[in-house]
């Protein structure tokens, strides 16, 4: 569809417009139709034993429109927050919807949306703030991670925020090792109570930066000509046509009338416009939970397998599925359909990943926070006699995890015992490595690792840290058999291994290796642009 109608669509925006589409989203456009074409260059993956050849063409590393590679960035950014960021303590999710008038603004203005988020999360510290003075904790900070959101469920332009905040606060002990407080859930009055901060405070800024003004206030001048871009994001805002389809390839358009939007989620709070829920909460020991967490803040746009083109020419969303083999479905046109995406594609320099409080790159906290890989742990003697372990342990047995052992920092994670209208205190080492002081008791239970420290569950699942994400960046191949447990770099032919040998991109080169497998040597054609009058024939006004 994008190779069909892309150059009529610019064409379109060039000539009837003031200005044309921005530069960069024409770049994500014209990047997405070269995305895992061979014909533009691959790496090449060769089994040494039998000569099984794997060829991987490129991808186009957009961050929106391409279904693909918007995946990759989901599973990458979500096991590098799992391994790499978030320790090992409960998680709650924030979301908050902005009001539609402030939406366009928050989509192309940077500084909107990184006041909007700092006041956002701010409001959230604040609550945790003045439960913790209630506690007499002080000035105990927490973090979180906050995920902008650009779409709704129907590729609609609905810039939102997904904040995963530490549910509780740091503070540090006698010996200065970091202990977390667990803070007990928001009830309905402390959302209304944030939502309200937020709302004033929003307000306030967006009226001092002159983004609000008031009619009588407004310039005598006329409005200045809309752009190609605004005529995409005030398409991308609108309702469009939603329509009940039968849930099969052959549907048609049913006569049946809009469907409703479904009522609000429970335990939601809306003031003039922003809403707000924070019910969704994970437990610190499940890593896997807070994985699947991240990747849902950070989702494509868009799902292949929900579009499909119906009889005429026109396009069909599924957004959600009804009873009776029907679904409730966006219906457009392609032009529609490209004036969408191009709303929702990032402007440069618009980060959607952002860090607060403790998990901040300048926080004093953020080492001795963050969960650190486990060490392979040395081996130790096989008939050594139990007393010689206790004198070289200082009269302790030797324990799963012990720092003499592991070689890394462990501490008992002692858990005060709840009473009620109490919360669960956990204690946990700093990652620095320091070693729990000789004049500590012995402690008789279990020695549990730190929350700073991976769990052996999460580095299991990680087969013992092969798969742990050591960098931002995940190496295909891992990430693959992290994401789907498949292990691509194992031959098909003979069970072997499949070496990496290199990037093919010289075109002659190219043009070689894909004639000898029968491979299309030419990218796919892309339609030139056309009237769009013409689009009006084939799927009707």
């Amino acid at each position: 569809m994008v190779r069909d109608w892309l150059e009529t669509f610019l064409a379109h925006a060039r000539d009837s417009y003031e200005a044309p589409l921005p530069r960069y989203v024409e770049d994500e456009l014209r990047g997405y139709l070269k995305c895992g074409v061979f014909a533009h260059g691959f790496v090449r993956a060769h089994c040494d034993s039998c000569g099984h050849d794997l060829l991987v063409a490129f991808s186009c590393k957009a961050r929106s429109v391409c279904p693909s590679c918007a995946g990759r960035r989901m599973a990458n950014t979500a096991a590098h927050l799992v391994d790499r960021v978030l320790p090992a303590v409960p998680v709650r999710q924030w979301v908050l919807s902005l009001p539609w008038e402030l939406r366009a603004l928050a989509a192309f203005k940077a500084d909107v949306l990184s006041a909007l988020a700092r006041i956002f999360v701010g409001a959230i510290f604040a609550r945790h703030q003045a439960w913790a003075k209630g506690q007499g904790l002080g000035e105990s900070p927490t973090g979180a991670v906050t995920h902008v959101q650009r779409f709704g469920s129907s590729i609609n332009l609905n810039v939102h925020f997904h904040v995963m905040v530490l549910d509780g606060v740091f503070s540090r002990d006698e010996l200065g090792r970091p202990v977390f407080h667990r803070a007990p859930p928001p009830t309905r009055a402390a959302l209304d109570e944030v939502v309200r901060r937020v709302h004033r405070q929003a307000t306030t800024w967006l009226a001092r930066k002159g983004h609000l003004r008031a009619s009588a206030d407004a310039p005598s001048q006329e409005t200045p000509a809309p752009t190609s871009l605004d005529a995409c994001a005030a398409i991308a805002m609108g309702r469009g046509m939603v329509r009940a389809l039968r849930d099969d390839h052959d549907a048609e358009l049913d006569g049946a009338p809009d469907v409703q939007p479904p009522p609000a989620a429970d335990g939601a709070v809306e003031h003039d416009g922003f809403n707000l829920h924070a019910s969704v909460v994970v437990a610190g020991d499940d890593d896997l939970g807070r994985e699947r967490l991240m990747r849902y803040g950070t989702r494509p746009q868009l799902a292949l397998d929900r579009l499909r083109r119906l009889p005429g020419g026109r396009l069909a969303y599924r957004i959600k599925k009804l009873r009776g083999g029907r679904a409730k479905h966006r219906v457009m046109t392609p032009l529609e359909f490209l004036a969408r995406l191009a709303a929702i594609v990032p402007p440069p320099r618009y980060p959607l990943l952002r860090y607060h409080g403790v998990l901040g790159p300048r926080s004093s906290w953020r080492r001795d926070v963050v969960p650190q890989p486990r060490e392979p742990r040395p081996c130790a003697p096989r008939h050594a006699p139990a007393g010689k372990n206790r004198a070289r342990q200082g009269g302790r047995p030797r324990l799963p995890g012990d720092a003499a052992t592991a070689q890394q920092p462990v501490a008992a994670m002692a858990t005060s015992a709840p009473t009620p209208g109490s919360e669960s205190v956990v204690k946990a080492p700093s990652v620095l490595g320091r070693a729990a002081s000789a004049d500590a008791p012995a402690t008789a239970t279990a020695v549990l690792l730190a929350p700073n420290i991976l769990s052996t569950k999460h580095w299991n699942r990680l087969l013992g840290g092969s798969l742990y994400a050591a960098s931002p960046r995940v190496d295909w191949a891992t990430l693959l058999r992290r994401t789907f447990e498949v292990d691509v770099l194992r031959c098909v032919g003979c069970g072997g291994r499949l070496c990496v040998l290199g990037e093919v991109t010289e075109p002659s080169l190219v043009a070689v290796v894909l004639e000898s497998l029968g491979v299309p040597t030419d990218p796919p054609r892309v339609a030139r642009a056309r009237d769009p009058t013409e689009l009006l024939e084939v799927v009707g006004d």
